[in-house]
């Protein structure tokens, strides 16, 4: 049963790509910008689910807090038309350290967001250079200051581990001060490498290498041990939030519930059909431009592979899954069908199963890409 759908809008600007993103994202000049959100309310308005319930709504990018008021509102304008949004809607906008001010803000307040994301990826000045990021450590600290004088009483700082050169006191440096802060919300990821990225060229090149996976996994356990000492609930393996403080929109994703997307390389997951828009920006603008729809991909799993698909994401959460309710789902038995790798996974202390239920153990987290690659 669809509860409401989760709607992604994707926002490809930026005001410099950073090396290490592999996003749909780049500088643009405004007629190009102009274009493609024209481009983009018009895919929004046709959309074949226009007039259904949405529960939550999420920008990202790209930084779409770059957006002027104006422009934003007008998108946001056109997602109300189009969608019947429920009372106590989620909706949250990723927003970068420098594109804020007290107008912008209260501007998004107005447009009814509710929740901000908070691209800090660290306070220290140093590593903010080797990400190559514009903004600094002062200018994390003072966005913080203006999201919460504007009222905003929803926040997630993101935060990046295994930096080169980027030292375990470091990373427990920008731990503290971000639980200093006390957001509601931390997302804390590991940085990886794309091969397309300009990171990736470099670690080609052998100019740049990956952080030691020994440090990174310590990494891994001092956040987990900081951020419970400090209150905060793991309920995903990168994410971690005060009670009731959770994502909702990224939970619609990892419980494999069915979502929009909207705008250049967006997915949707529907009837248990994904689809993903091109991820060229110039064809998605000139296809709308003239009344068609973006080119698209679309797959249709088969039982099996839908399966195996949702344990894997639904091991990246707390509750990890239950095998009666995926046997309702799917009509099929996941303690039969993968007997073998959770009967191995248990035995290796990396998968714990009470009642119906199997989570991944905490050193089951560490090693959770291994564990998911079993059940492919």
């Amino acid at each position: 049963m669809n509860l409401g759908f989760g709607l992604y809008v994707h926002i490809p600007f930026c005001v410099r790509k950073c090396p290490y993103c592999d996003f749909v994202s780049a500088p643009v000049g405004r007629d190009d910008r102009v274009a493609y959100l024209q481009a983009l309310e018009s895919e929004i308005r046709h959309s074949e689910w226009k007039g259904q319930t949405a529960r939550t709504i999420y920008l990202g990018g790209g930084t779409p807090s770059e957006l002027e008021p104006d422009d934003l509102g007008r998108l946001v304008d056109t997602i109300r038309d189009t969608f019947r949004l429920v009372p106590d809607a989620e909706c949250s906008i990723e927003c970068n350290p420098g594109t804020l001010s007290p107008s912008k803000l209260e501007a998004m307040r107005s447009m009814g967001f509710n929740r901000l994301s908070l691209g800090a990826q660290s306070f220290s000045d140093r590593l903010l250079g080797v990400l190559g990021r514009i903004h600094t450590g002062d200018a994390v600290r003072e966005s913080y200051s203006l999201v919460r004088a504007a009222g905003f009483d929803n926040l997630n700082l993101d935060l990046i581990f295994g930096i080169p050169g980027q030292t375990l006191e470091d990373w427990q440096n920008d731990l503290h001060e971000a639980l200093q802060l006390r957001p509601e919300h931390l997302s804390l990821y590991g940085l990886t490498i794309e091969p397309d990225t300009e990171f990736g060229k470099l670690k080609e090149q052998g100019r740049l290498r990956e952080a030691d996976e020994e440090v990174a996994a310590s990494m891994c356990e001092v956040a987990v041990e900081m951020t419970a000492d400090a209150g905060y609930e793991q309920y995903e393996i990168s994410n971690f939030a005060l009670p009731g403080k959770e994502c909702r929109h990224n939970l619609i994703y990892w419980r494999n519930e069915e979502y929009l997307g909207f705008g250049v390389s967006a997915a949707s997951y529907v009837g248990g059909a994904r689809r993903c828009n091109t991820k060229d920006r110039r064809a998605y603008v000139e296809a709308l431009s003239q009344g068609r729809l973006p080119s698209r991909e679309e797959e249709r799993l088969d039982a099996r592979s839908a399966l195996g698909e949702e344990i894997m994401l639904r091991l990246r959460l707390a509750d990890g899954f239950s095998s009666s309710h995926l046997r309702d789902k799917y009509g099929l038995d996941p303690d039969v069908i993968y007997a073998d790798p959770l009967s191995f996974l248990v035995s290796e202390g990396l998968l714990a199963r009470q009642n119906g239920v199997v989570r991944l153990t905490p050193r089951g987290r560490l090693l959770a890409n291994e564990v998911c690659r079993q059940f492919l």
